[in-house]
This record gives C-alpha cells, sequence and structure tokens, in this order.
C-alpha cells in the first residue's frame, strides 16, 4: 500500500495497513474499521500522540496503553477513565506535560495530589502547572521552585503573598518576561535592569520612570525590537544603532530620522528582510546586493527595476527559494541550476520547460544540510517521467524522508535500506509488510529513535537495546515486558534524560545515580526515597548537561 493523506476508512484493508497509517498520521485511528481495530494499533497511535488516546474504544485501554499515552503526552490524561489514575501514572503524565498545554495536573484527582506531586509539575515543562496547585500545597519553597524551572510564567499563579523580592528576582532571571507580573510595589530599578538583561521585551512592562538610557541600551542590545517601547525621548542614532546591530528587523521602528544609508546597511548585513524597511529612496544596486548577499529572501524587497540578472543570481545563491521572487524572464536554465543545488525545493518555482533530468539530479542532491525539514521536497517536484531509479536512490539517500515520494513501482529493498540508514523517519515511510528485522536492525542503528516505526511483533530484547544504546530516548518506545534493568541501565547511560520513561519498580539508586551524572535535571524523575545527599550533589555537579 502506498500511504496517503486524508485517510478514509475505504483505504484501510488489512491491521497492516491501520498500523501504517496510525504511525503517519496518529489522527488517523479514528478512521480505522472496526475489525482492524486491535490493541496493536491503539498502542502504535498513542505512542505517536498521547492525545490519540481520546480515540480508542474503551475495550482497548489499559493501564500499559495509558502509560504509553501519558509518557508521550502528559495531557492524555483527560482521556484516561478515573479508575485507572494511578499515582504512578499521574506521576507520569505531569512530568511529560507539553510545554504550551495546561499541564496534566489539571486532570489529576484530588485525592491523588501531593506535594510531591505537584512539585513534579510545577518542574515540568507546564508553565501553568502552579495555576492547578492546591492551594494548601502552595508554599513558598514551591513557588520559588516553580518560578526557578522552564515555567515562564509561572509567577503569573505565585499568590500575592509568596511573591517576593527573591521569588520576583528568581523569576525575572529565569525569564525576563516574567516581569510582567511582578507587583508594581517589587519593580525597582535592579529587577527592571535583570529582567531587560534576560529578554529584552520586558522593557514593555518596565515603569516609564525606570527607563533610562543604560537601561533601554541594555534592553535593545538584548532584542533590537525592544527598541518600540524605548520612550522617543531616548532614541538616539546611537541606540538605533545598537538595535539593528542586535536584529536588523529593529529597522522597522527606527525613526525615519535616523534611517541613513550607513545605519540600513547595517541592518540589512544583520538581517537580510530589514531590506523592507529600508526607504525606497535609499535602495541602492549596492545596498541589495549586500541584502540578498546575507539572505536570497531579500530578493523580494528588491524594486522590480534593480532585480538584474547578477542580482538574482547571487539571491539564488543565498538561498535557492529566492527564485520564486526572479522575474520569469531571467529565469534561466543556469540560474535555476544555482537555486537547486543551493536548495533542492527551489525546484518548485522552476519552470516545467527547464525542468530536466540533470537538473532534478541535482535538486535531490541539494548542497543544504540534510537536517533541514525541507529537503526530501525536491523529489515531489520532480516530473513522473524523470523519476528514475537511479534519482530516487540519490533522493532518499540526500534525505531518507525523500520515500515518501518515491512511485511504488520503484520500491526496491536496496531503496529501503538507503532511506532507513539516512533518516530514521523513512521507516515511517516503509509499509508494515515490507518492514523486516534486519531492515529494522539497520535503522535503529541509524538512529534509535526509529523503533517507534518498528512493529511491535519486530520489536526484540536485543533489538530495543540496539535502539537504547544509540539513542536512550528510544526507551519511550520500548514495550514494557521488554524493559529490563540491563536495558534500562543501557538507555541511562547513554542519555540521562531517558530516566523518565523507566518503570518505577526498576529505579535503583545506582540507575538514578547515573542517570543524574548524565544529565543533572534528571533528578525529578528520581524516586524520594532514592534522593541521597550523594544523588543530589552528583545532580546538582551536571545541572547544567546538555540532555544525552
Amino acid at each position: 500500500m502506498k500511504i496517503v493523506l486524508n485517510i478514509g476508512p475505504g483505504d484501510i484493508s488489512s491491521i497492516g495497513d491501520a498500523l501504517d497509517v496510525v504511525m503517519l498520521d496518529h489522527e488517523a485511528l479514528a478512521s480505522v474499521p472496526e475489525e482492524f481495530m486491535t490493541p496493536e494499533v491503539c498502542l502504535a497511535a498513542v505512542r505517536n500522540n498521547g492525545g490519540t488516546l481520546k480515540h480508542v474504544p474503551k475495550k482497548f485501554i489499559t493501564p500499559e496503553l495509558c502509560l504509553a499515552a501519558v509518557q508521550g503526552l502528559g495531557e492524555a490524561l483527560e482521556y484516561v477513565p478515573e479508575a485507572l489514575k494511578t499515582a504512578e501514572l499521574c506521576l507520569a503524565a505531569v512530568r511529560n506535560s507539553s510545554f504550551l498545554g495546561t499541564g496534566a495536573l489539571l486532570y489529576v484527582p484530588e485525592a491523588l495530589k501531593t506535594a510531591e506531586l505537584c512539585l513534579a509539575a510545577v518542574q515540568s515543562w507546564s508553565f501553568a502547572a502552579l495555576r492547578y496547585v492546591p492551594e494548601a500545597f502552595k508554599t513558598a519553597e514551591l513557588c520559588l521552585a516553580a518560578v526557578q524551572s522552564w515555567s515562564f510564567a509561572a509567577l503569573r499563579y505565585v499568590p500575592e503573598a509568596f511573591k517576593t523580592a527573591e521569588v520576583c528576582l528568581a523569576a525575572v532571571q529565569k525569564d525576563g518576561s516574567a516581569l510582567e507580573y511582578v507587583p508594581e510595589e517589587l519593580k525597582t530599578p535592579e529587577l527592571c535592569l535583570a529582567a531587560v538583561q534576560n529578554n529584552g521585551w520586558a522593557l514593555e512592562d518596565v515603569p516609564e520612570a525606570f527607563k533610562t538610557a543604560e537601561l533601554c541600551l541594555a534592553a535593545v542590545q538584548k532584542n533590537g525590537e525592544a527598541l518600540r517601547y524605548v520612550p522617543e525621548a531616548l532614541k538616539t542614532a546611537e541606540l538605533c544603532l545598537a538595535a539593528v546591530q542586535n536584529d536588523g528587523k529593529a529597522l522597522k521602528v527606527v525613526p525615519e530620522e535616523f534611517k541613513t544609508a550607513e545605519l540600513c546597511l547595517v541592518a540589512v548585513q544583520n538581517e537580510d528582510r530589514a531590506l523592507e524597511y529600508v526607504p525606497e529612496e535609499l535602495k541602492t544596486p549596492e545596498l541589495c546586493l549586500a541584502a540578498v548577499q546575507n539572505g536570497g529572501r531579500a530578493l523580494q524587497y528588491v524594486p522590480e527595476k534593480l532585480k538584474t540578472p547578477e542580482l538574482c543570481l547571487a539571491a539564488v545563491q543565498n538561498g535557492g527559494g529566492a527564485l520564486q521572487y526572479v522575474p520569469e524572464a531571467l529565469k534561466t536554465a543556469e540560474l535555476c541550476l544555482a537555486a537547486v543545488q543551493k536548495d533542492g525545493w527551489a525546484l518548485w518555482y522552476v519552470p516545467e520547460a527547464l525542468k530536466t533530468a540533470e537538473l532534478c539530479l541535482a535538486a535531490v542532491r541539494d548542497s543544504r544540510d540534510s537536517r533541514d525539514s525541507r529537503d526530501s521536497f525536491a523529489l515531489e517536484y520532480v516530473p513522473e517521467a524523470l523519476k528514475t531509479a537511479e534519482l530516487c536512490l540519490a533522493a532518499v539517500q540526500k534525505d531518507g524522508r525523500a520515500l515518501w515520494y518515491v512511485p511504488e513501482a520503484l520500491d526496491t529493498e536496496e531503496l529501503y535500506f538507503a532511506a532507513v540508514q539516512n533518516k530514521r523517519e523513512a521507516l515511517r515511510y516503509v509499509p508494515n509488510a515490507r518492514k523486516t528485522a534486519e531492515l529494522c536492525l539497520a535503522a535503529v542503528q541509524n538512529n534509535g529513535l526509529a523503533l517507534e516505526y518498528v512493529p511491535e511483533a519486530l520489536k526484540t530484547a536485543e533489538l530495543c537495546l540496539a535502539a537504547v544504546q544509540g539513542q536512550g530516548y528510544a526507551l519511550l518506545y520500548v514495550p514494557e515486558a521488554l524493559k529490563t534493568a540491563e536495558l534500562c541501565l543501557a538507555a541511562v547511560q547513554h542519555e540521562g534524560w531517558s530516566l523518565r520513561f523507566v518503570p518505577e519498580a526498576l529505579k535503583t539508586e545506582e540507575l538514578c545515580l547515573v542517570a543524574v551524572q548524565n544529565y543533572g535535571e534528571a533528578l525529578r524523575y528520581v524516586p524520594a526515597a532514592l534522593k541521597t545527599a550523594e544523588l543530589r550533589l552528583a545532580a546538582a555537579q551536571n545541572k547544567d548537561a546538555a540532555p544525552r
């Protein structure tokens, strides 16, 4: 089966089809016919996105399925039956709350809200968690922990009684935008300076009386566009220059009297799109060339009369997508080749008459870093008549995700291997019927997170071990039955953060120590009983380590 978008029941004719579509689009679970709805299909769907739990038939909702759902998206706790909400499940949910979501704490039964669980919640990704903490558990210590976490707006939910100078300073030092929620009587010049030094946009909430030349300079040096909140009397040529040196787009709010040729040149050299805010009379061939040499997309702001073959070539050489702003009369074979060599997806803007086998091959082999999500798009714009085995192989070797656009007639085992060895997501586009143990092993050896797309029947202890040894985070996709002490240790040795997916029963002092030695923030997933002085010290020593 070749997977298509806008899945309907008629597109699914087997359990294999169902597995294919839910791994590609979790919402497709709602379209799976009853006869193909199995526990395995439901598990694959919630592992793709925990929120899919809302579409799972009640007869398939088990503690294991619910755990998999909340481990992927804490807010999936909303769809967990009350009878299955346990202390352990709720703890896993609040620890995996999404950044901009409501936070799983909202869906935790009041009877299960403990001080420990509330602390885990406010230390999670969710900025709103403190909002749902019962008043009885809101202490000075918990509120301080909340504002010191990643919760950028936590101060908003701190009771006024706990908004002290210390808490407010900690909040703005973590994220200056928290200044919005600092009581006016606690705003001091020092606190406001700390806020704008962290986030220049905080200048909006600085009292006018505290806006000095020094403070405004600190703000625009951090975020150039904060210039919009600088009092007119304090806007000087020097301040405007500092603003555009930080962010060329600040030119948008520079007073017209300060827009000089020199300042505009600094702006476009910092940010190519600043050309949009350059007065037409100051747009010279030299200035426009400087802009497109910084970023080809600036070509859209170049006056038509200044678009020459040389300027357009400079633009596409610095951003193939700039081809969309090149006048049709100037689109030549040479110029189009330069564009697709820079960015293969620019093939979209190449006139059909200029699409040749050579040009299309150059497009799928473009020079852009293959981590760019648009790389796989080039093959989409290759005419079907020009899609050959050689070209498709080159495409998936450049970006495995291009497998999506390979005609079914050209799907081969060689092509599949080339794709999964390039990008983990490529395994997602291989029909389940064509997935073999060897192919899946090659995929997880390239990137352990490819385990997400391995059919449950092919997940063996050996395969899962290979996955977590490459990417500890792959533990998320390991079936509970295969999570052993040895496998979990291998996961946290590679990536301390993966401790969040280790079953509570397997969390030992030794394993937790290894995790926090890799990544101090993993301490939040250590059971309270195991938080020894030694372990806390190890976490503190590695609190700034990057997740790995």
